[in-house]
């Protein structure tokens, strides 16, 4: 969605270069670049998920998609910088002053998007009900943690600080949890299985979508169950006195078929990684929790993701249940976002 919409961007910000007296040598410049890019990034979202259209060696596919998605939020920030400054300016001719003003906010804005993505928030929610056997179960939710590729361990630590801190009874991912080369990623896994081994009363897993793209050619499920947790693959099971049923991501899912007599009168959790509700979730679950979207990553990218699925970013009422959509602790291409940051999700379940 980002390649596309910059394509417009592309198209103004070489309007006012020209506007701006920028020579056409360097113009053509800009738009030779652009165009690489672009047609780089195409193919390689092309290659990314689809095993028919596998011809970049290695991990090259990965690389143009992070350029492209990267250069994309930058030309949009720059959008954003001319537009800022021709309203300020009542919309007067473009000039060089006025195009240097507009690098210097392209360049301050990129910088905050970078920064935004590494800072890691704490995100709080409080549930009562009459449903667990215990004052309070406190509930840790990870998604889109996207470890290998692009991220670092400097940004999984603070993934893991807070998790840490929140002391788990329940640990839950809801997927995309692995998603690149993991040949030098044992800091991160010990991180995982630390936290995992700590939990009260175990850790628990569902596939994202990343899990199941085709250049991920190494056993993923086995290597987050090597740390210590439980993968729920279109099943279910009690934890902590509460019912756990994971969705895999390939199938919209259904829980009827997983739901016991008993789970009237139980707290039922549905960990999806797509925020879509099940056909037959009406009145069957107490709480949903996904991820995917990372909250568009880029404002106002979300309002759109959220249309195009039908969903709510954070906590809402459906089905008769709570669902709640995270914005995701990692990223995904781009090492940047903006207004959306990366989280965990802390959520205490309180009896009524």
């Amino acid at each position: 969605m980002l390649l596309w919409l910059s394509v417009g961007t592309q198209i103004f910000l070489y309007a006012k270069l020209r506007e701006a007296g920028v020579s056409s040598f360097a113009r053509n410049i800009y738009m030779l670049w652009a165009l690489l890019v672009f047609t780089a990034g195409f193919f390689g979202s092309i290659d990314f998920g689809n095993p028919y259209y596998d011809f970049m060696p290695g991990r090259l596919d990965e690389i143009f998609r992070a350029v492209a998605m990267t250069w994309a939020i930058i030309t949009i920030l720059a959008f954003m910088a001319v537009i800022g400054i021709d309203a300020v300016t009542l919309f007067r001719p473009f000039t060089k002053k006025k195009l240097c003003a507009a690098i210097l906010l392209t360049i301050a804005g990129s910088i905050y998007c970078a920064g935004e993505a590494y800072f890691v928030r704490r995100r709080n929610i409080t549930i009562t009900t009459k449903k667990i056997n215990t004052d309070r179960l406190r509930i840790v939710f990870l998604t889109d943690i996207h470890i290998g590729g692009l991220s670092t361990i400097r940004h999984f630590q603070r993934v893991m600080n807070i998790v840490d801190e929140a002391k788990p009874d329940i640990l839950l991912l809801g997927g995309d949890t692995i998603d690149g080369d993991m040949a030098y990623r044992e800091r991160e896994l010990s991180l995982l299985a630390e936290a995992a081994r700590k939990a009260r009363y175990g850790a628990y897993a569902v596939n994202g979508n990343h899990e199941h793209y085709h250049f991920l050619d190494i056993d993923v499920e086995g290597i987050i169950r090597d740390c210590g947790i439980n993968m729920l693959i279109d099943e279910r099971t009690e934890a902590g006195g509460i019912t756990l049923i994971g969705l895999d991501d390939r199938r919209y899912g259904w829980i009827k078929p997983y739901l016991k007599p008993e789970d009237a009168d139980r707290f039922v959790i549905v960990l999806k990684h797509r925020p879509g509700v099940p056909f037959d979730a009406e009145g069957r679950f107490d709480l949903q929790l996904s991820g995917h979207t990372h909250g568009g990553q880029f404002w106002p990218v979300g309002y759109f993701k959220n249309m195009a699925l039908h969903s709510t970013q954070g906590l809402s009422r459906r089905a008769g249940g709570y669902v709640y959509v995270s914005n995701g602790s990692g990223f995904n291409g781009a090492m940047m976002r903006m207004f959306t940051p990366p989280e965990v999700t802390v959520i205490d379940l309180v009896r009524e």
